[in-house]
């Protein structure tokens, strides 16, 4: 499926349902499938940060990236889990997809696409497991958090293997 050929989220709609965290946003640039999870971060953030601001949302490799101002770290856990909910959420649906990155040779873009949304060709790219992506985040402290897509949560953890300071 081209880039741009699926509806997309409007900013315009994000910042009339959450008046003052998209006012200063440059762009949301991802599909509808994924706006269950950009409503669920922001909801989940605000009351542990009022201030909170997000500058931008777009697709890289595959998954969503949020650009926000939050110092808090329940806000920065919601972000954390939002971005990691998008690499088994089909951006186009919402329905369970899978992150599926071109062939060697083959440029195109990575995306997360359900069976349904993504074309023949991109059912043939191989699926990179969510687990190994990163899905873990590290605060100041060095506390080390990973996503329990089972308890849907970041949950504190060890540092990843092979890791060290």
């Amino acid at each position: 499926m081209p880039m741009h050929d699926f509806p997309r989220i409007k900013l315009d709609d994000l910042r009339a349902d959450f008046p003052g965290v998209f006012d200063s946003a440059r762009w949301v640039d991802v599909g509808v499938g994924w706006l269950p999870i950009v409503r669920n971060f922001v909801t989940e953030a605000l009351p542990h940060d009022p201030s909170l601001v997000v500058h931008e949302i777009k697709e890289k490799f595959g998954t969503m990236r949020i650009w926000c101002d939050t110092p808090v770290l329940a806000a920065r856990l919601a972000k954390a889990k939002a971005e990691m909910k998008s690499a088994y959420t089909c951006e186009v649906c919402g329905a369970e997809g899978f992150v599926r990155r071109p062939p060697p040779g083959k440029w195109a873009w990575w995306r997360c696409l359900c069976d349904e949304h993504a074309s023949p060709d991109q059912r043939s790219w191989p699926q990179r497991d969510p687990g190994k992506l990163t899905g873990m985040m590290q605060t100041r402290g060095g506390q080390w958090y990973r996503y329990d897509r089972e308890a849907d949560e970041m949950v504190p953890s060890d540092p990843p293997e092979g890791w060290s300071r």
